[in-house]
């Protein structure tokens, strides 16, 4: 999954927002990779709300509620999933990218 060389150009031209890639693992229960080139994210290092969409799928097509999922970007992370009653808790380890401080509302 990781020497997917995608042309970013192509999900540009898509009427969708992002796009994301998964595939069986040996390792993980799946793996995957998120792409958004049209709001200016080339490649997303581990994108939790994608994950949440991955999980209804990956939990009916394995049959599992834990699941052990791999984004397979750059900087890549791991990521624990339990999905029940159409929620997806999703735990993994994190580092802070941007941290922002907004003073007043925005409306």
């Amino acid at each position: 999954m990781k020497g997917l060389v995608p042309n970013l150009n192509l999900p540009a031209t898509l009427p969708v927002t992002d796009l994301v890639v998964t595939s069986p693992a040996t390792k993980y229960d799946f793996i995957s990779r998120y792409f958004a080139p049209r709001i200016g994210i080339e490649e997303n290092f581990v994108t939790g709300s994608a994950h949440c969409g991955l999980a209804p799928y990956s939990s009916q097509r394995l049959s599992k509620k834990q699941l052990y999922a791999f984004q397979s970007s750059e900087k890549g992370g791991e990521l624990f999933i339990y999905y029940q009653d159409d929620l997806a808790y999703i735990t993994g380890k994190a580092i802070t990218i941007y941290k922002s401080h907004f003073n007043e509302l925005l409306l």
